[in-house]
């Protein structure tokens, strides 16, 4: 199905961490050649390594709209690569095309098949700065919990030995605090989740391709 011949979406990495970035584009490789839109995968130049602490994002976040300004009249969609979301809001205001953050498109992806919803967070201090973000949704009473893995981002992407953790903390979230659905909290956890969904039964959703499917929806013709 050829959604818009020549369309382009461009995912940016608002972290400087390669592996992130290759983790991401290998997560909406299938989507170009059955739809006709073109994904693009890019790092975010002088970023951090790791968007890791409310002062990584909010540094990020005039880069992020600088970039989406710069790439305007070349893409028909934007696409933020980081759970946190950072510079959305200023995103949107500099650029009339759709703007989508992997955090908000992931926690909708997971309501459409669950009434209760999980995260996988990278560690504590990720889950203190996902709690304003699920408020401003206006879905924290739907949050059955957020667990800490105690990782770093590049430990999500590169690190075949966290994969115990994400199935251990899938199943708590599932058997204790009921959640029927789990969202990874990080972009660079796109690789696991098929092997987690098949190990798991559950509904696992990377925040990463349900932004695609977000956009190409917006892309729709009329």
């Amino acid at each position: 199905m050829v959604i818009l011949s020549n369309a382009r979406v461009l995912i940016i990495n608002p972290n400087s961490n390669a592996a992130v970035t290759g983790a991401m584009a290998k997560a909406v490789a299938g989507l170009s050649g059955s739809t006709g839109v073109d994904f693009d995968t890019r790092s975010l130049d002088g970023a951090p390594l790791g968007i890791e602490s409310d002062l990584d994002a909010a540094v990020v976040a005039p880069l992020l709209a600088q970039m989406v300004r710069d790439e305007d009249d070349r893409y028909d969609a934007f696409i933020i690569g980081c759970f946190l979301d950072p510079g959305l809001q200023a995103c949107r205001t500099v650029t009339d095309k759709p703007v989508f953050g992997i955090g908000e498109c992931g926690v909708f992806a997971a309501l459409t098949h669950a009434d209760q919803f999980g995260v996988l967070a990278l560690s504590e201090a990720s889950v203190g700065r996902h709690k304003p973000i699920f408020r401003r949704l206006g879905v924290a009473d739907r949050l059955a919990g957020e667990l800490p893995l105690s990782i770093s981002v590049a430990d999500a992407v590169g690190n075949e030995a966290v994969y115990p953790k994400l199935g251990e903390a899938a199943r708590t979230l599932r058997d204790t605090h009921g959640a029927g659905a789990v969202v990874l909290g990080c972009a660079g956890m796109a690789g696991h989740r098929s092997r987690l969904q098949r190990d798991t039964g559950m509904v696992v959703i990377d925040p990463v391709q349900a932004a695609a499917a977000r956009a190409l929806g917006a892309l729709l013709p009329t």
